[in-house]
């Protein structure tokens, strides 16, 4: 996943967000299990927010996402 399509979506799976942080899929696994990782499973996937991952990466929220609206209330 590329950070111009963050603005898109709101969860990114484990192998989209293991490339982004250039790590391997069992290390983003275990962080999750750990809780250093924020993630919803989904049947036998889990999906982590792409708030999240903005935070972390330090990028805005896009303005037309529902974190602003929810941040200028």
């Amino acid at each position: 996943m590329k950070t111009e399509e963050m603005n898109e979506r709101l969860f990114a799976t484990v192998p989209e967000v293991s490339r982004l942080l250039r790590a391997d899929d069992r290390t983003v696994r275990r962080a999750i299990a750990d809780g250093q990782i924020p993630a919803v499973r989904l049947g036998a996937t889990w999906r982590i927010p792409v708030a999240w991952l903005r935070v972390q990466a330090l990028l805005e929220p896009p303005a037309d996402s529902l974190e602003a609206d929810v941040d200028a209330a």
